[in-house]
């Protein structure tokens, strides 16, 4: 979020009443040291206990932020008795959301009981999938801890069958985070640990789409783009049996994209234009926003610049929320490519050392060194050698470290031993960004 949650948004945190999405996105806003906002969160959780000296805010705010947070959680220990009969589960996971909002994964030890188990769970889980564009490193940590928390639950309080689904819904929810963290290997550990509880538990449908869905995505990332597809299929009939459209359309969406990435370009738009034809916008507005961005991205890497330029105006008339820092790089990626493809090469050099720039301080490395090469194929473009080849085997460097193999591998070890001998051309150049491309459509992919 650029700008700060509304009042009314901070008060339904609490009491609930704001969407999903909204929730997610006012959390990850705390979550990124708004103190203010902070501020104004705790005397929404007295007054909810009844605790507060006047409704709404103080005349004059608290003297330190920690001690208006103190005193509101404090208030949750000592009224929860009294509020036991009324308290929903989704009231206490909002409750849940508030105290990690203020004291991160530390606070998980000093939880009240009556937010601890479920609602922590629950709310563990939700802060994971809100940071999944602004910080993966943080999405992987808190799904782990949702899925150290979901094997010490307890089975003869919830029952075996529901211990099983909690605990594959939070390995499904951790495969994926170690995906968007570019952690392949493990992401494919995790999901074999999910199908396991998937096997012990209910075996809903609702769980069943969720876990094909992770699935499809961790076949796209080692190019099996086939059969990715083949597994969405499962996955819109499943949701429209269930009568779920939005979660059919997201399948579809995911379906184009990763027929766009086979290189069938119109099918793919095709499939995506299908898919948002049934998502609701306010239920994932960052859904509808990514769906976009690669219809774009597909017009691009058609060489359809000026179509591609005019989508992303269109994505940007919208003011739709690109979901966190990460989507909004990617946009200004999309962005550089449609100018380098133009021949606007003094703007695309701008955009793209902002893009490095930003996916260094995301700790998304590939990301960064392949922008890297992109910018180094406009310097080269602009007849600027030496620092070509300066960054050339800066990034080289980090690919090696990072293993990749098969074709990009050997083009990186190629692009390396041409840059130490000074013979670097721009058709060895654009060759390895064209096989790094296609690796980061795979683990490394937009999704």
């Amino acid at each position: 979020m650029d700008t700060h949650p509304t009042a009314a948004e901070l008060k339904g945190l609490v009491y609930g009443g704001i969407s999903a999405a909204r929730s997610r996105a006012v959390v990850a806003h705390i979550l990124h040291g708004c103190k203010a906002c902070s501020l104004e969160l705790a005397p929404h959780l007295e007054e909810l206990l009844g605790c507060s000296e006047r409704p709404g805010l103080p005349a004059s705010p608290p003297e330190s932020y920690d001690e208006a947070l103190n005193r509101a959680f404090a208030a949750v220990k000592r009224t929860y008795p009294r509020l036991s009969r009324v308290k929903t589960v989704e009231r206490k996971k909002h409750e849940a959301l508030a105290l990690l909002a203020s004291g991160g994964l530390q606070s998980l030890a000093e939880a009240p009981p009556n937010l601890q188990g479920l609602p922590m769970f629950e709310a563990l889980l939700e802060w994971s999938w809100a940071l999944r564009y602004d910080d993966p490193a943080q999405m992987v940590e808190l799904a782990q801890a949702a899925a150290l928390l979901a094997d010490k639950l307890s089975s003869r309080t919830h029952g075996a069958k529901k211990v099983a689904d909690l605990c594959c819904r939070a390995w499904v929810e951790l495969s994926n985070a170690y995906r968007v963290a570019d952690e392949l290997d493990r992401a494919g550990e995790a999901l074999e640990r999910a199908a396991q509880h998937f096997r012990d538990g209910s075996q809903s449908d609702s769980l069943r789409s969720r876990l094909f869905t992770v699935l499809a995505a961790q076949l796209a990332a080692r190019r099996f783009f086939d059969m990715a597809c083949d597994t969405l299929d499962i996955v819109v009939e499943i949701c429209r049996q269930q009568g779920d459209d939005h979660s059919a359309g997201r399948a579809l969406i995911l379906k184009g994209i990763f027929t766009g990435y086979e290189g069938k370009a119109e099918e793919g738009i095709q499939l995506m234009r299908e898919g948002l034809s049934s998502v609701d916008e306010r239920r994932d507005p960052s859904l509808v926003f990514s769906a976009l961005q690669s219809q774009a991205w597909l017009l691009t890497d058609s060489g359809r610049f000026r179509e591609a330029r005019r989508a992303v105006w269109e994505l940007r008339r919208r003011r739709l929320d690109p979901g966190g820092r990460v989507n909004e790089l990617k946009l200004r990626w999309l962005e550089a490519h449609i100018s380098a493809g133009m021949g606007e090469l003094a703007r695309a050099e701008q955009i793209l050392r902002q893009v490095k720039e930003g996916f260094v301080e995301a700790g998304l490395r590939f990301k960064a060194a392949l922008a890297g090469l992109e910018l180094a194929a406009v310097w080269l473009r602009q007849g600027r050698f030496d620092e070509t080849t300066a960054l050339v085997l800066e990034c080289t460097d980090v690919f090696e470290s990072l293993k990749i193999e098969r074709e990009a591998g050997v083009s990186v070890m190629l692009l390396q031993q041409a840059a130490q001998v000074r013979t670097l051309t721009l058709t060895l150049l654009e060759h390895a960004i064209r096989s790094l491309q296609n690796v980061e459509r795979g683990p490394f992919g937009r999704l």
